[in-house]
């Protein structure tokens, strides 16, 4: 078992965090835990008491206990029933306190957890294969971070009992309690690379996990479920699922069978120990030189020093594979964001007058070598609207990322006003965007929450939320709210009211518009794609109305929206390969002449 330098600082650091989130129980764990390891020691004394005084008192008379009540015999049995209460409640009392230290120590590493992952100014956790895997360990490791300390909580209760077990094996001969030590040894350096292989097996399948999680996913959530049932798919996912799991349990199954059987033929040896001084105290005692009291007595100390580092062995394992498992959690905690985090000045934004230039700029996602965006330039005037055309997978998304601060670029700069954007205050910058994506978001929360969203500090101004409903054309779908604004939407919650398509988007649309009164700039990344033909007119028109006088870039496959932009950017493989109005892109008849002549075609 190797427990270096960085399994001991985790152990330090899960113990940090449990003493502070639950300080009280943490201190009473302590204290019960002294209790259950040393009162077995005591039983085992007042027994050996009991019976050198019953074997002494009983000298071939025949009278009851009530003859003998001043001797020790009494409060000897008093002692007995007194710590078996005392054992019972403490063990009682030790339980429910675990409960309480599970709830608040466990909850408080989720908290952390789910602070730091939504802490990110960047997304690459989750756009990166390794870091995704990373991250689902950690979500992991919350529990091993509950079955690390519970471990070392059991740990200390074996460690109570075993020293004062261990000094008192001494009185039978100074060598027993080293012979009981060195045969247990061999057993911990076992469970600890059983441990070790063990985890390793596990970090290896945790792609197969992933991929599980994400099949149960599709299987279990109402996203998917009409197109798995259409398509006859549960056959298929279930199939992937199980192929996956199989996989996953025979190498953790294999490693399972290995460790114990590894384990089993070191204990032969701990047994083997335990049966020297159990041999030695039975032959004293028949020579005459131990009483039937002290036969007792060591015979039980050996079995508890025995039963007491078995305890801390095999916790001992468990707390090794709780340390592994531990591991991503902390490591997430340590990660960074990917974005530059230089110090700026708070009033670092003002009105621009540039607008914003990208120069130069080119972009791989984070664990991939190829290029999604290369030698991009290209500007937004103050008051303009471009258009950013292209087939799917151009790159046209992944440059909103870039302007958004989503991930910065890997090469060149982005300037608001002539300033690079990592040098401004990341949230200063983005109240000044108002985005509607492409893969907007169906928050389980209220109407009211959801437009809100887009400035919280307008979640309670009813009108303002209802107007932003009337411009995105979804106040008639409100009005039919069972609660209005503040009915839940979708099916998660009760009393749940879900909504089309198109009613998601323009909810989105809504969203984004509350932002639009200190917004510099509008991002609509195919901002219609749900919304019917008619309704579409209708957006359109409220979109363009509200982009007067702020910049504004539009990503659409759409060709008649792309045709309002002053300019037009055409985007393929990366690179922007024609730029222009609609006018002077037709007259080229270039890229732009055949993506429009295709597209129209397909109307007539």
């Amino acid at each position: 078992m190797r427990i270096d330098r960085q399994k001991l600082k985790t152990i330090k650091r899960a113990l940090i965090l449990g003493r502070r989130a639950a300080p009280g129980e943490v201190w009473l764990l302590l204290i019960l835990s002294l209790l259950l390891g040393v009162a077995p020691i005591v039983i085992l004394y007042i027994g050996k008491i009991v019976i050198d005084e019953v074997t002494r008192l009983a000298g071939g008379q025949t009278e009851g206990l009530l003859a003998h009540l001043g001797s020790l015999l009494p409060p000897a049995i008093l002692a007995f029933v007194a710590l078996i209460f005392i054992m019972d409640t403490v063990e009682t009392v030790r339980g429910l306190q675990i409960d309480n230290f599970r709830d608040r120590a466990g909850g408080e590493a989720r908290r952390q957890l789910l602070a730091k992952v939504a802490g990110f100014e960047d997304i690459s956790i989750f756009e990166n294969p390794e870091a995704l895997n990373t991250l689902q360990l950690a979500e992991k490791g919350v529990d091993h971070f509950w079955r690390l300390v519970t471990a070392i909580g059991r740990m200390l209760i074996g460690l109570f009992a075993f020293v004062p077990a261990f000094v008192l094996t001494a009185a039978i001969a100074w060598w027993v309690p080293l012979v009981l030590f060195l045969t247990a040894l061999p057993a911990v350096i076992v469970v600890g690379s059983v441990e070790e292989f063990s985890w390793d097996v596990e970090q290896s399948q945790a792609e197969n996990v992933r991929y599980m999680k994400l099949y149960e996913r599709i299987l279990l959530t109402e996203i998917y479920a009409k197109e798995v049932r259409l398509f006859r798919l549960p056959d298929f996912f279930l199939g992937h699922w199980n192929s996956r799991f199989r996989t996953m349990f025979r190498a953790m199954k294999a490693a399972r069978s290995r460790g114990t059987w590894m384990i089993v033929g070191w204990s032969v040896i701990g047994a083997l120990g335990a049966a020297v001084p159990y041999v030695f105290v039975i032959d004293g005692a028949l020579r005459g030189v131990y009483t039937l009291g002290d036969l007792a007595l060591f015979a039980g100390l050996i079995f508890q020093v025995r039963r007491s580092l078995e305890l801390m062995i095999f916790e001992g394992g468990d707390m090794y594979q709780a340390v592994q498992g531990v591991g991503p959690f902390f490591a997430v905690l340590d990660m960074e964001s990917e974005l530059s985090s230089e110090p700026v000045p708070p009033d670092s934004m003002g009105s621009t007058t540039a607008g914003i230039r990208f120069s130069h700029v080119s972009f791989s996602y984070p664990g991939s070598d190829r290029a999604v965006l290369e030698g991009i330039y290209l500007t937004i005037k103050p008051g303009e609207t471009i258009a950013l055309v292209g087939e799917n997978g151009a790159g046209k998304t992944t440059l909103t990322k870039l302007l958004c601060r989503l991930y910065d670029p890997n090469q060149g700069e982005i300037t608001w006003d002539g300033k690079d954007i990592r040098s401004l205050d990341i949230d200063q910058l983005r109240d000044r965007i108002a985005v509607v994506c492409q893969d907007y978001a169906h928050f389980p929360v209220t109407a009211r929450e959801n437009i809100g969203f887009g400035d919280l500090s307008k979640m309670d101004q009813d009108a303002t939320l209802l107007t932003m409903a009337r411009e995105a054309g979804l106040d008639k779908a409100v009005e039919q709210l069972p609660a209005g604004l503040d009915t839940p939407l979708g099916t998660m919650l009760e009393g749940g009211t879900d909504l089309s398509g198109g009613e998601w988007q323009r909810l989105a649309i809504a969203r984004a518009l509350l932002r639009t009164p200190k917004a510099q700039l509008m991002i609509l990344d195919e901002p219609t794609a749900a919304v019917d033909p008619q309704s579409e007119h209708e957006v359109l028109e409220t979109l363009r109305r509200l982009a007067r006088g702020r910049m504004a870039l539009i990503v659409t496959h759409r060709m008649p929206l792309a045709r309002s932009a002053d300019r037009i950017f055409v985007l393929q493989s990366g690179r922007i390969v024609e730029e222009g109005s609609h006018k002077d892109l037709m007259a080229s008849k270039a890229v732009y002449y055949t993506m429009f002549t295709r597209q129209a075609s397909s109307y007539l």
